[in-house]
């Protein structure tokens, strides 16, 4: 059986028996703490080894997405012309040049079409999916609408046996509803930062929820323009 990695060692460490397809991971973390940098490591990861990655763009536009690949050494035209690597645009409703853009921002029930029409054609293939970030599509839904997309969508990911990372900016939406939504993830990674404000440390958690606690270790990080997340080996600790 094929088990996938983050593509970041000292995460990957961690996972000892990796993270089985059909998994979903839920990253958490405040702005600018790094995690369309996860985001990228991740999608990098499963070109290598490859799977078919999708990478859903809610905060800023495919093309940034495609400049942060392309400063890691990864072009992505040979990628998209054989449909390994595919994007979809769900920034602008507008004079977009994607060939799958979300027309309506806020309507999870066209996103959630679309998002089928995208899977059902990549069928049979080993598949990455990040939606970066899922919060913004979420923002002035309301909770009970979040919470059954919530439910249907993971529930037909983990049957599809989709490998999904859904990304959340800390603080947009209610905690209840991210504590909520966490027990329905089987990983949940969390960023942020720690120290003072002029010496600021990048701390990473990566657990589980089991029995309404959130079991992690945390490590310390660091971002490297040439080799992207770069975690601490020996400041990493069970909590």
């Amino acid at each position: 059986m094929h088990r996938a990695y983050f593509g970041v060692e000292g995460l990957d460490r961690n996972l000892e028996k990796g993270l089985m397809y059909g998994s979903q991971v839920m990253v958490e973390g405040e702005s600018g703490i790094g995690k369309t940098v996860l985001a990228g490591e991740f999608i990098k990861e499963g070109l290598r080894c490859g799977d078919t990655c999708i990478y859903v763009a809610c905060d800023e536009p495919p093309a940034a997405m495609r400049e942060h690949l392309l400063s890691f050494k990864v072009g992505t035209v040979a990628y998209e012309e054989s449909s390994r690597l595919i994007f979809v645009d769900a920034y602008e409703e507008s004079e977009t040049k994607e060939v799958y853009a979300l027309s309506d921002l806020r309507n999870l029930d066209k996103y959630f079409a679309l998002e089928t029409e995208i899977l059902r054609g990549c069928s049979g293939e080993r598949i990455r999916l990040v939606v970066d970030s899922l919060s913004t599509l979420f923002t002035s839904i309301d909770t009970a609408d979040i919470l059954d997309f919530h439910r249907t969508r993971i529930k037909r990911l983990r049957k599809s046996g989709i490998l999904a990372m859904d990304i959340f900016v800390s603080g947009v939406l209610d905690a209840k509803l991210m504590t909520i939504s966490g027990h329905l993830y089987n990983f949940i990674l969390k960023m942020n930062f720690s120290g003072s404000r002029y010496n600021p440390m990048r701390m990473m958690q990566i657990g589980k929820v089991k029995s309404q606690q959130f079991v992690s270790s945390r490590h310390a990080f660091t971002i490297s323009p040439v080799y992207g997340i770069l975690v601490s080996a020996e400041m990493g600790v069970n909590e």
